[in-house]
């Protein structure tokens, strides 16, 4: 009998309906036993969130600060077959529940060694978060094999409109009457066991190697253009904001409350003026730079990490 571990976090139930459609494969086959690992931090990260909560969340998420977590459930010392971890990226991040995980002292035994999973539930915005996970995974000596990514289909403008009310407010039905459902739709969760029919069928043909395209085959993977050109942005910049607010103090101290409001301001705001011209540039960079757009692609769509 083969051993699954599946580490993951979720504040909205969203990541474990995602989980459940992609595992549902391994559970209706008694050749393999799943043990789940909810990642709880000590001091809970509020759903739904009030605004100032959630922005003040950014410098610790962009720095990989942990927090602190409860004790592991299972046993440290059992020898898995496949580790699958579960996360949303936060401000082009993991998310500190996950992150603390892969910094704490337990990690190395789990996974050192292991091939790895990821499934990520997410807006839209997926690349910088995996890239980190890219460097924990290598840190540790795991070996990171797949991906797959559960977004919302919205368009950008759209959808951030509908993630904060979601995050902020707890409304996923539409929101005012006029957007859109937030988050994964019947139709992706329906076809999601494929995803875990091709892991499984290579795991037991030992094709490790063949999972990500194959995964790819079937739509694991949603990379957008005009998504990928903005988080290329958002790399380069949040670092400086999160250095900015930091300097005022810690999570939740009143003395960086105001940085936090003004950031809390200007992203939404940088994010709805930008949107309209960044898609229009994606549109254009196939043409103009057809060959580094493609190559760029490529790349967001394996699993090795890029040398500087």
């Amino acid at each position: 009998m083969k051993r699954i571990l599946v580490i993951y976090y979720t504040q909205t139930g969203q990541a474990k309906q995602a989980l459940n459609a992609v595992l549902k494969p391994f559970e209706e086959n008694q050749n393999y036993k799943i043990d789940y690992e909810c990642i709880k931090p000590k001091k809970t990260f509020p759903y739904p969130w009030t605004y100032t909560e959630f922005f003040d969340a950014f410098p610790e998420t962009v720095h990989g600060i942990p927090c602190e977590l409860e004790p592991l459930t299972i046993d440290i010392t059992t020898n898995y077959d496949l580790i699958i971890i579960a996360y949303q990226p936060w401000f082009l991040s993991i998310c500190v529940p996950i992150s603390s995980f892969l910094q704490s002292t337990e990690v190395k035994q789990l996974l050192a060694n292991k091939p790895v999973i990821t499934i990520i539930n997410c807006r839209n915005m997926w690349l910088g978060a995996q890239e980190k996970m890219k460097q924990r995974l290598l840190n540790i000596n795991a070996t990171l094999i797949g991906n797959i990514t559960f977004v919302d289909r919205s368009s950008n403008l759209v959808s951030l409109i509908t993630v904060l009310a979601f995050v902020l407010k707890g409304t996923k039905e539409k929101f005012m009457g006029i957007f859109p459902k937030y988050g994964v739709t019947k139709k992706d969760l329906t076809h999601a066991p494929i995803f875990g029919k091709i892991i499984m069928d290579n795991i037991e043909n030992d094709q490790l190697q063949n999972i990500q395209p194959q995964l790819n085959q079937q739509g694991a993977l949603d990379i957008r253009g005009n998504l990928l050109i903005m988080e290329g942005r958002g790399k380069a910049l949040f670092p400086l904001y999160a250095n900015y607010i930091s300097k005022k103090g810690t999570q939740g101290s009143e003395q960086r409350k105001m940085r936090v409001r003004i950031f809390g301001i200007v992203l939404p705001t940088v994010i709805l003026i930008i949107s309209p011209i960044i898609t229009i540039i994606s549109r254009l960079a196939p043409i103009i730079a057809k060959k580094k757009f493609k190559k760029e692609i490529a790349y967001y769509s394996q699993n090795t990490l890029r040398k500087n």
